[in-house]
């Protein structure tokens, strides 16, 4: 049996950490901000949401999905009380191993300074100090990481998403997710984390899969996840039908190789 825990957050740039920095380190800050755009450092990050999606993959092949939670500044007041309760969660789960994708370049830096900031502890699962014998699994795999080896590119997450043939749609305005001014736009990015950690398992099952460290049927298990995320999400909401599309595509190439087998 593997337990798995899929994580990812959203940021936004804090301005006045930003002109903080400036006021100390002018010189170092103009070096940042080219033809009138600012660039900032990493650590003018907050995070505003995250989402964390619970499976196990049982001993005879079977998926078992127990749930999905998403944190937001809008429900839960600021960025530590939404760090806390995504670090919570997988501190209750002892057993799972947690899965990013990006996240020892992204998510693991910001949820460490958030934790240095508030006093609060890190899950085992993301502490530094883990080592594990060859072939083992870590106790959180940067899926972004494994993909690339010892390769010198990176691949995104939609690149990876569109090669296994997922509608293009499902990732439309993937890396464009700013601080929500509205409620209704609030909503929307409760929605976005939420299938961003859908989208990594869909990737990451797969690639366990073809490493020998699962035995599931992929068609099966994408059609699943993608009908549970689908009967929880709006009718009108912008996933909902690339959502279906793939959960159509899932049942008609499970049907044709049910086909071919009798």
């Amino acid at each position: 049996m593997l337990k798995l825990t899929f994580i990812d957050t959203e940021s936004a740039w804090d301005e006045y950490l930003h002109e903080d920095y400036r006021a100390i380190d002018a010189a170092g800050v103009a070096k940042l901000e080219r033809q009138g755009r600012k660039r900032h450092n990493q650590a003018c990050k907050r995070i505003f949401a995250a989402a964390a999606l619970d499976l196990v993959i049982n001993d005879d092949r079977t998926m078992g999905i127990e749930g999905l939670t998403a944190w937001t500044e809008r429900e839960y007041g600021d960025e530590q009380a939404v760090v806390e309760g995504l670090l919570d969660h997988i501190r209750y789960r002892p057993d799972h191993r947690v899965v990013t994708y990006g996240g020892l370049a992204a998510e693991l830096p910001l949820l460490t300074l958030c934790a240095m900031e508030h006093g609060l502890l890190m899950p085992d699962q993301l502490r530094s100090n883990h080592r594990v014998r060859f072939g083992e699994m870590r106790p959180h795999m940067d899926l972004a990481l494994e993909l690339k080896g010892q390769g010198r590119d990176w691949a995104h997450l939609s690149e990876i998403g569109l090669r296994m043939g997922m509608p293009r749609e499902l990732f439309m305005g993937k890396t464009e997710v700013e601080l929500p001014q509205t409620a209704e736009e609030w909503i929307d990015v409760r929605r976005h984390v939420s299938c961003d950690v859908v989208l990594t398992a869909l990737v990451t099952l797969a690639w366990l899969r073809v490493q020998g460290r699962i035995s599931i049927d992929m068609p099966a298990a994408i059609y699943n996840l993608a009908d549970w995320f689908l009967r929880r999400t709006d009718d009108e909401a912008r996933i909902a039908a690339p959502l279906a599309e793939l959960r159509m595509r899932m049942a008609e190439q499970m049907a044709t190789e049910f086909d071919l087998a009798a």
